[in-house]
């Protein structure tokens, strides 16, 4: 597949998946057997089963989360996104009750697009940024 169709996989996944929580498209986007690497705060599910609890859990949580990719980059089999993630936090989150304040973070990640697939990616966003939103962390003064 060119990097063009990678491209279009990954912005699938965030725009049918993430913003409109359209989990069945996950069945047409994702291995089966997807990878997730390294990710502090939202965890790092194996298999596409994991990732369809996990984004069902956090839309129960943000229902409203909507992720923006400020910027898209693929070589090979490789795609990065660099994004901005942003919800009113409306649901309990991390132990936190409802505050109705918009919660904003950014994260970057990395995708293998296999034969128009997803099957791994390495995905880091501001966790502490998030805890801070949320009175759970304040950076050293």
């Amino acid at each position: 597949m060119s990097t063009e169709q990678n491209k279009a996989v990954v912005r699938r996944f965030y725009e049918e998946v993430m913003n409109k929580g359209e989990i069945a498209a996950l069945d047409e986007v994702v291995e089966p057997d997807f990878e997730d690497h390294g990710e502090t705060l939202f965890g790092s599910p194996r298999g596409r089963h994991s990732l369809k609890e996990g984004i069902q859990l956090i839309r129960q949580l943000l229902p409203d989360i909507h992720v923006t990719i400020e910027d898209m980059t693929a070589s090979g089999d490789m795609v990065g996104v660099r994004g901005t993630m942003r919800c009113i936090h409306t649901g309990e989150f991390v132990g936190v009750s409802p505050t109705g304040n918009e919660l904003t973070w950014k994260g970057i990640a990395m995708f293998r697009v296999v034969d128009g697939k997803i099957k791994q990616r390495w995905f880091n966003s501001d966790s502490l940024g998030i805890l801070n939103q949320l009175g759970l962390w304040s950076p050293a003064q």
